[in-house]
């Protein structure tokens, strides 16, 4: 067995097994409640339209951006809905979701180019192109847009807003002003007299048959276990209270074959045993991702506990949705797979991961372009992505390289932004620090 680790055992740091034992030194740890119970629940009809959730989210949205409006640019200017613009010339206000007409987006026409005998498109991994342009839609209609208020590079389908401007005599909306939802206020962070750390890991790729990675997880697994340093160092790592693994066990993002049934199979005894020992030592949330073996659709369930025979044992071990929202000792944790933030920056020009998700930390959205162009589950009666609490850490999984940034909101919210990294291709994990939301990487190479 790859990853040793005694399945009788159900107590969160000891077991039976001297290999993954803390040295007989009591691990800390801080309260924990999972808040994805929107994720859970989303809905499944599919016999339901996707305008659903269009309106859901822009009924959600325009109770959140009213008191942002009256604040921002008083009483002065009527809020109207498309169908009620009549004076031309007469500035306004208007709310509604930001819809992007790219020629480079992909088209069920060009998939049938060869019926249709249309000349087929290059493949492309980003759609951006000049002729890029916007439109707002509400429930009823849509407008175009103008104005140099919005950079259309830097927006995506899918954000609602509300803008300040007047329509001209061409029926088109020129812009003066723009107001988003922004991150929502946050509550007081705790103070901590002692370090506490999150582990965050991703792309771990456990049913890859290539690579040096699985030497790489013992070796983090030795780490976690206290079995690496001296004393006073094991006892340090009684301090790291959780591990996060934000999709990709199975299979990384970046890897273009697509899991089989078989494949499945054959990785799960060694995913189930790398669970089962993380879940010995130290809670452990596991997240699914786009390509493991659970539905493509966000949000996306958690893991179906078959694949777990060893892990479940553990009371310690948790499948979670994706995305996934957790209150640790008072500190609200939010974050992805990474697909939303590599979708949008397919469909924009932004290209770094963090740029992406201070966009949605000012968006108040976690997926906006779902449903348009990121597989998503037809809801109806709400929209499950909105962000509702503000996270003190906000993360996104399987990126290309380690990144974090601490963010300062306009209300002066404090958030930790962490980029982790493809284990797979890199060897490295991402460790943060409750105490003072430092945050750093650590390679096991």
């Amino acid at each position: 067995m790859l990853f040793k680790v005694d399945s009788t055992s159900t107590e969160n740091t000891k077991t039976d097994s001297k290999e993954f034992k803390i040295l007989d030194i009591e691990r800390q740890c801080l309260g924990y409640t999972d808040n994805s119970k929107r994720f859970y629940q989303a809905s499944r009809d599919f016999s339901r339209q996707y305008a659903h959730i269009y309106s859901a989210r822009l009924n959600t949205f325009r109770n959140i951006l009213i008191p942002i409006i009256n604040k921002r640019w008083s009483n002065k200017h009527k809020i109207l809905k498309l169908c009620e613009l009549r004076d031309k010339g007469s500035t306004c206000i208007i709310i509604g979701t930001l819809f992007k007409l790219q020629e480079l987006k992909p088209s069920i026409l060009k998939e049938l180019s060869d019926q249709l005998e249309i000349l087929p498109q290059p493949n492309r991994t980003h759609f951006v192109h000049d002729t890029d342009s916007l439109v707002l839609e509400d429930e009823l209609q849509r407008i175009k847009l103008s104005g140099d208020s919005i950079d259309v590079n830097k927006v995506v389908t899918g954000v609602v807003a509300a803008l300040l401007g007047s329509e001209d005599e061409d029926g088109i909306f020129t812009i003066k002003d723009v107001c988003w939802a922004e991150c929502p206020i946050q509550k007081p962070l705790p103070n901590l007299d002692d370090d506490r750390y999150l582990v965050f890991m991703s792309g771990l790729n456990l049913a890859s048959k290539t690579g040096n990675h699985l030497f790489s997880l013992n070796l983090f697994l030795e780490w976690l276990s206290g079995f690496c340093g001296t004393s006073p160092y094991q006892e340090e790592m009684t301090k790291v209270i959780r591990v996060i693994i934000a999709g990709g066990i199975y299979t990384n993002q970046s890897n273009a074959s697509i899991l089989n049934e078989s494949d499945v199979i054959t990785a799960s005894n060694v995913v189930d045993s790398f669970a089962a020992a993380v879940s010995a030592v130290v809670p452990l949330d596991l997240m699914p991702g786009s390509k493991d073996p659970t539905g493509i659709m966000l949000p996306q369930k958690p893991f179906h506990y078959c694949l777990f025979p060893k892990a479940i044992e553990y009371k310690s071990f948790n499948r979670v949705s994706n995305p996934y929202e957790c209150d640790i000792g008072g500190f609200t944790c939010l974050g992805t797979s990474g697909e939303p933030v590599k979708d949008i920056m397919r469909y924009s020009k932004l290209d770094k991961h963090l740029d992406v998700m201070k966009k949605t930390l000012q968006w108040r959205h976690v997926a906006p372009t779902c449903p348009d162009t990121v597989p998503c589950t037809p809801c109806v009666d709400t929209d499950p992505f909105t962000i509702y609490n503000c996270p003190a850490i906000y993360f996104a999984g399987n990126c290309d390289e380690f990144s974090t940034e601490l963010f300062t909101g306009d209300q002066q919210q404090l958030i930790r932004l962490v980029c982790i990294p493809d284990f797979f291709e890199t060897k490295t994990v991402v460790l943060v620090n409750l105490k003072n939301l430092e945050c750093y990487s650590m390679v096991f190479s």
